[in-house]
């Protein structure tokens, strides 16, 4: 068997974890950086070539595709795909979840709840954008964006005008979404890996930011999912196409709405809050890929019912400190 992790960064906190529980797995593993690696496309002979030299014997490829790189790491997934290697997450569900944006459209699509969203361009489609919100506080978001960056709250249409303007003016689109009053800098992290929440934590925002991001200084608590929110998780990741990934959950007063769902999450944090092995998880999946004993969901995901309101009914998970 042997493994092929895509990430520029070897000395990354999850790259040396994946390569240690590899090597605790008697599995061969190599990183390739996806700027080194050559596509080569021709009628006779399709390849990619790592530098100089030919990439194969390769069992299945874990993509790790940075933000900054996101169109130069997709063709290369897509290249594996075309060679029959097996990957861990396609290109397509990469590319629906890197877009905040598709994301949503995606998860709307298919019946998830998600806090309303507008894409606008103008100064009356910011006013237009900031009714169907339910006006300020109001949360901005770069359409392309990780760990927190390019997230904003905006207190008043003013300040909305003003940063919007800003960023059209650098060339970047944002989208306005509905803030979550309630969620109070909470939102949950539930990490998936096949057919099954592995991990969950509750991440709380430190005092003065909103966002829970851990890299942001958020705290991560560990916490027990019920079934319908193990179940949402499982089936947002689906939808997408993804079988690794994170999602981020949102709890409002009309129950549980998705914000986020994450191809390459992070988890040195939430190792950290649950003690879990998440790496050793993610890599006894691609061996079991490899060998063919996961397979991909076939059948079209279907959400879990919406409860008509509230938390009740033990519906919101609870932590664990």
């Amino acid at each position: 068997m042997k493994l092929a992790i895509l990430s520029r960064n070897r000395q990354l906190h999850s790259i040396r974890r994946l390569l240690k529980e590899a090597r605790s797995q008697r599995v061969q593993c190599e990183v390739f950086d996806p700027l080194d690696c050559q596509i080569v496309v021709s009628r006779d002979s399709s390849r990619i070539l790592v530098h100089d030299r030919l990439a194969v014997d390769i069992d299945v490829a874990i993509p790790r595709i940075g933000t900054s790189i996101t169109d130069y790491g997709l063709a290369v997934v897509k290249q594996f795909e075309l060679l029959g290697i097996k990957m861990v997450n396609s290109s397509l569900g990469i590319a629906q979840s890197r877009d905040k944006l598709r994301c949503l459209q995606v998860l709307a699509e298919k019946g998830f709840d998600i806090p309303t969203t507008i894409l606008m361009r103008g100064s009356r489609g910011i006013k237009m954008g900031l009714r169907h919100v339910h006006g300020t506080p109001a949360v901005l978001k770069l359409i392309q964006g990780t760990q927190g960056v390019g997230v904003m709250l905006v207190e008043s249409p003013a300040s909305a005008e003003s940063v919007i303007d800003t960023m059209w003016g650098l060339g970047q689109d944002v989208i306005l979404q509905q803030y979550i009053a309630e969620s109070r800098g909470q939102d949950i992290r539930a990490l998936v890996i096949g057919n099954e929440v592995v991990a969950a934590m509750r991440r709380q925002a430190r005092p003065g930011e909103f966002r829970s991001n851990i890299h942001r200084g958020g705290e991560g608590i560990p916490t027990d999912l019920n079934p319908h929110y193990r179940r949402i998780a499982v089936t947002a990741v689906k939808a997408l196409g993804l079988s690794v990934a994170g999602v981020d959950i949102l709890e409002s007063l009309n129950g549980p709405k998705i914000i986020e769902v994450n191809s390459s999450p992070g988890f040195e944090g939430i190792e950290a809050a649950t003690g879990l092995n998440v790496a050793r998880m993610m890599i006894q999946f691609a061996i079991e890929l490899g060998r063919g004993r996961r397979g991909r969901q076939k059948t079209k995901p279907r959400p879990a019912k919406k409860r008509r309101s509230g938390r009740s009914r033990g519906h919101a998970p609870k932590s664990r400190r």
